[in-house]
């Protein structure tokens, strides 16, 4: 147990505000737990939880000088988890309707009378490849991709540098080329994404 411990949030807040390292352990440690917990019960996946709740901590401690607390720490954490589980369920959902949109505009160049059916078992596929992305990863395909943001606008939103953006990006697009099978739709829908991607660079 630290000392820090038996320390009240206004006292943790005030070391943390001066670069405590420890005061900053402290409350990670004290409220990591429930804002999890709470996390997944909007999200329903462990690891999407995880990260949201990993990103509100970071904020915290790139915020930590301006920090004016107007209610106590557990209310500011909890309001700030509310507006990250926003934007992650935002982009899951912007995603999604590109997505339709997507396949939608593919469908006339699929030769099969079954296409209906293939589209639908692409579609599933694709949704479970995605949701199965790092959070973070996901966000940042996400933006990329969909919201047609630039690494620079994509670095001022998430607080993470242009290097690591790529790398995001190629890592989404890794996993979707290697998790669907190689049908003509989806050799279009893949080519589709890359193509968009890229051209909006």
């Amino acid at each position: 147990m630290s000392a820090y411990h038996h320390y009240t949030e206004d006292q943790l807040v005030a070391f943390l505000k001066m670069g405590d390292h420890a005061a900053f352990t402290e409350i990670y440690n004290r409220f990591w737990e429930r804002l999890c917990d709470a996390a997944y019960q909007r999200l329903h996946s462990r690891e999407d939880a995880e990260e949201v709740v990993q990103a509100v901590f970071v904020s915290l401690y790139v915020k930590r000088e301006d920090l004016n607390l107007k209610t106590t720490l557990e209310a500011y954490l909890k309001a700030a988890l509310k507006y990250k589980v926003i934007d992650a369920y935002r982009s899951q959902q912007l995603y999604y309707r590109h997505l339709d949109r997507l396949i939608a505009d593919h469908q006339l160049l699929l030769p099969t009378p079954d296409k209906h059916i293939e589209i639908k078992e692409l579609e599933s596929q694709v949704l479970l490849v995605t949701h199965k992305l790092p959070y973070k990863c996901r966000e940042v395909f996400i933006m990329s991709r969909f919201e047609q943001l630039s690494h620079q606008e994509i670095a001022e939103r998430t607080g993470i540098s242009i290097s690591t953006i790529k790398k995001h990006i190629h890592k989404a697009l890794s996993i979707l080329r290697s998790n669907l099978s190689n049908t003509y739709l989806n050799i279009l829908l893949v080519n589709a994404i890359v193509f968009k991607i890229y051209s909006a660079l």
